[in-house]
């Protein structure tokens, strides 16, 4: 693959992002490429790292790198109230605005789920 396709490549990618369009994934990717010793490479390093080592909370549904998520693992968080959260991004904006100190679940996107017809009403 030729360096120009490469970098039309990922400029494809990151369009993909939310709140990125190829307009804005364009002037991103030329801004790293010309940092490329103190962003591109870097950030292709971390994201490396983070889609070997990360992934859901058994327990909650949140992110962590292990098996369960650094709340479901503090004994601080064992208070016995769980909130609720439609998705990972609710869960840390509740842990941003420091406004909830129990434990989260995130719910199995109802889109996923399959049920016998003979369960529908």
């Amino acid at each position: 693959m030729s360096a120009s396709r490469d970098i039309d490549s990922l400029i494809d990618m990151m369009a993909r992002l939310p709140g990125l369009g190829p307009r804005s994934a364009r002037r991103a990717v030329l801004h790293m490429i010309r940092k490329k010793e103190l962003l591109l490479t870097p950030l292709a390093d971390l994201m490396h790292h983070v889609a070997v080592t990360v992934r859901e909370c058994a327990r909650c549904g949140n992110i962590g790198a292990g098996e369960l998520c650094d709340i479901c693992t503090s004994e601080k968080r064992a208070t016995g109230e769980i909130c609720v959260v439609e998705d990972v991004a609710d869960l840390w904006a509740m842990e941003r605005a420091a406004v909830f100190k129990g434990r989260y679940h995130v719910p199995v996107s109802y889109t996923h789920l399959t049920l016998p017809t003979s369960d529908l009403v």
